[in-house]
């Protein structure tokens, strides 16, 4: 089997894979793609994976430096306000604080309101989701956080935040982030030129 090509210049890649140990979400095999030309890409997918987990947090304005640990398989809701983050095949996994996940979330609010400026009805929507943010950073009013993760390498780091044991039919519902390939009635010779 040859080397990939770069998609930029068709040169011969130069790949790096490695494992690295993460606080908290344990091995990370860190993969890096790279080219003479000057393309690049960088992946990281945790390793291990653990029982599913549903961490829940009231947010209020004293527990707003709460760390956040989201891996590349976590989703992150807010039903009041009726928002998630969910993984896809380019998620990645941060370290953040509770404020830094309505930061996220406030940053794409504004987007979605600049890009549908036309429509009213989604414009008063996006006020309505930046107000209630707001008025939870300045304690007028609570939120609920919500991080579920198939694999369990997601995590709220306080004694406030309830944890729970998803079931594998809850954990089979959320998106992973990951690309799955069937690879079922293929040979040993198709798997190893994949």
């Amino acid at each position: 089997m040859s080397s990939p090509s770069c998609p930029v210049c068709g040169r011969e890649l130069r790949i790096v894979v490695t494992t690295y140990e993460v606080p908290f979400l344990d091995r990370i095999l860190l993969t890096s793609i790279s080219c003479e030309c000057g393309f690049r890409h960088a992946d990281s997918v945790v390793v291990d994976a653990k029982e599913p987990t549903r961490y829940t947090i009231k947010i209020n304005k004293n527990n707003l430096f709460t760390k956040v640990i989201r891996s590349t398989s976590g989703t992150i809701r807010i039903p009041e306000i009726g928002t998630s983050i969910e993984p896809g095949p380019a998620s990645q996994a941060f370290i953040t604080n509770v404020e830094g996940v309505l930061d996220r979330i406030e940053g794409i609010v504004k987007m979605a309101m600049r890009w549908n400026s036309h429509d009213k009805e989604k414009v008063e929507r996006c006020k309505w989701i930046l107000e209630r943010i707001r008025n939870t950073i300045e304690g007028d009013e609570e939120l609920t956080l919500i991080l579920e993760d198939p694999f369990g390498n997601s995590l709220i780091l306080s004694d406030e935040a309830f944890r729970e044991v998803m079931s594998n039919e809850e954990a089979s519902k959320l998106k992973t982030g990951m690309n799955v390939f069937d690879v079922t009635g293929l040979s040993e010779k198709d798997l190893l030129e994949l």
